[in-house]
């Protein structure tokens, strides 16, 4: 993703909307400041009333300013950070209960009895072309059960339990530019990490992962002969965060894994 062309496609709609750019032309300067990382001459305090021109109200310099001041914030490590504690990785639903969906009555597909999970770290990291990060302490009880890696959206999963016919802890990770939330529950959603809904009645709790903010929920969507149902079941845990490159996701799936157990795993990531 491209911060300084999403910086610069805000600025210019803000300044147009302030200050139409017949009156005005502080952009040039303005984008060179950006591009060098230095702060707008008209922030660092000096002549501040001289550069005021005439006819632009005293609010328009102040949106003007506050403006390129959040620019500045959100290419700064710091500003990042904070813009990636307000970010949601749930939405919540306008309904627990939904109709029978149209993608719900298409034919499964033909199922396979090769395994999913069949590649190691280190081979699922290959076909990724990316590091591919794990738990340092594997909970007691549980062994790695495999890798798999989608080719579509570049999601590698990770798999955990204490038998390779039940997964009790899975781990997903997703580059940021292949990051697309699905939407509407109306709409088919192949992405795993774009499944992003989550029923209106879900209690979502923000959680700190070191210095990173994640948010966390239990349930499950349920997909019945008569629709989709939101399950509060605490059997289902889940926990999304994110790095300044990649996703990822932490599913709990049996009574032993509790929130704290996920955020802990969550922190241990290397």
């Amino acid at each position: 993703m491209d911060n300084n062309k999403n910086i610069q496609s805000i600025l210019r709609e803000e300044l147009e909307k302030e200050i139409p750019s017949s009156q005005i032309q502080l952009w040039p300067a303005m984008k060179a400041s950006l591009a060098t990382g230095k702060r707008p001459l008209m922030l660092q305090g000096e002549n501040m009333n001289t550069m005021k021109p005439p006819g632009i109200s005293r609010a328009a310099i102040s949106t003007l300013i506050a403006i390129a001041l959040l620019a500045l914030g959100f290419i700064t490590p710091q500003g990042r950070a904070f813009a990636q504690s307000v970010l949601q990785f749930f939405t919540h639903a306008k309904q627990d209960y939904y109709p029978l969906q149209t993608w719900q009555m298409t034919p499964p597909a033909q199922s396979t009895s090769e395994l999913p999970f069949k590649f190691s770290v280190q081979e699922a990291e290959s076909l990724a072309g990316y590091d591919v990060l794990s738990p340092v302490d594997i909970p007691f009880g549980m062994s790695f059960l495999g890798a798999s890696y989608d080719t579509q959206y570049h999601i590698v999963a990770q798999a955990f339990g204490s038998d390779a016919r039940y997964i009790e802890l899975s781990l997903l990770q997703q580059p940021l530019e292949y990051y697309q939330p699905c939407g509407d529950i109306s709409n088919y959603c192949d992405n795993v990490l774009g499944w992003n809904l989550v029923g209106a009645s879900a209690n979502l709790e923000t959680v700190q992962i070191g210095d990173l903010t994640g948010e966390y929920v239990e349930g499950v969507w349920s997909l019945t002969a008569i629709g989709p149902r939101w399950e509060p079941t605490p059997l289902v845990k889940t926990l999304r965060w994110q790095t300044d490159q990649m996703v990822f996701e932490l599913v709990g799936g049996n009574d032993l894994l509790g929130k704290d157990d996920l955020v802990a795993l969550a922190a241990s990531i290397r």
